[in-house]
């Protein structure tokens, strides 16, 4: 997984190639704690641990703005209309989250090519989808918007277009200008 600063002289890229190269979605995180890592890569197909911060999200949104650099980025490249990534905790998943707050199918990601983002829905999680630190309820699905927080469990993500991103990492790259 790349982070935000190993994407940085990508940038130089004309959008349509960074685009082309990336896919048109962008989750960014905060690079999961190892041992949490490793809790979850041990539960398998066990019971869900219970979340622990459920009142932090938004600090833990401003902590991972803070150190944006050091985001992991995951791209999604929808191809068709419709088009679903499974999240979860287990190997299979379009969206592979190892944190032990995830279920092993915890939700659903579709992409809506009209609007050019995608939609969240929860699979019936232990510890729900949250979507600017917003529960949504068991199969609901809700749009979401370029540059939504969007939580799984206790693991948090922005959510951002791929032109936003690369918008983002021209501003701050070497050699601009």
């Amino acid at each position: 997984m790349l982070s935000v600063k190993q994407l940085r002289p990508f940038a130089l890229a004309t959008l349509e190639s960074f685009v082309e190269a990336s896919g048109r979605v962008a989750l960014v995180q905060q690079p999961p704690e190892p041992v949490f890592q490793q809790v979850a890569m041990r539960l398998g197909e066990a019971r869900t641990v219970g979340m622990a911060h459920r009142s932090r999200l938004v600090e833990r949104l401003f902590v991972m703005l803070r150190g944006f650099d050091a985001l992991e980025v995951h791209f999604l490249r929808p191809e068709v209309e419709g088009q679903e990534f499974s999240v979860g905790r287990i190997e299979g998943c379009a969206l592979m989250v190892p944190d032990p707050s995830v279920s092993k199918s915890h939700a659903t990601l579709r992409w809506n090519a009209a609007a050019g983002d995608c939609s969240v829905r929860d699979a019936g999680s232990m510890n729900g989808t949250w979507v600017n630190a917003a529960a949504l309820h068991a199969e609901q699905e809700r749009m979401l918007n370029d540059g939504d927080a969007l939580a799984f469990g206790d693991a948090q993500f922005l959510y951002l277009r791929t032109e936003t991103l690369h918008a983002q990492l021209r501003m701050a790259s070497p050699g601009r200008g």
